[in-house]
């Protein structure tokens, strides 16, 4: 059990240290699927998150169209956007959550 103090922050190092990072199965054919998907209509923030995602396999792919949160219809079909790209590209908006900053295109 790790001991918080009153100001909430853990007080030593973690107690076990990683000897080797992560890698992903790279001859997967999912992996594979995965890392071919290009990432457009976010900004920066966003786009480093879902690279982050594809990265570490936590990436899900959607298996049905989602609802574009604009126009009620099912017509998203990247993972983690509440946006079509046609709604995102007409406000000028990032498709993950709707913020205005510079979009990576």
């Amino acid at each position: 059990m790790i001991k918080v103090s009153t100001s909430g922050k853990k007080k030593g190092t973690q107690k076990y240290q990683n000897f080797y990072a992560f890698r992903a199965n790279k001859n997967s054919k999912k992996t594979k699927l995965i890392n071919l998907l290009p990432i457009n209509s976010v900004y920066k923030r966003c786009k480093n998150i879902i690279e982050w995602r594809k990265k570490f396999k936590r990436y899900k792919l959607l298996k049905t169209p989602k609802r574009c949160v604009c126009y009620e219809e099912k017509t998203i079909k990247e993972a983690y956007h509440i946006l079509c790209n046609k709604c995102a590209k007409d406000k000028g908006v990032c498709a993950k959550c709707q913020g205005s900053e510079d979009i990576v295109v």
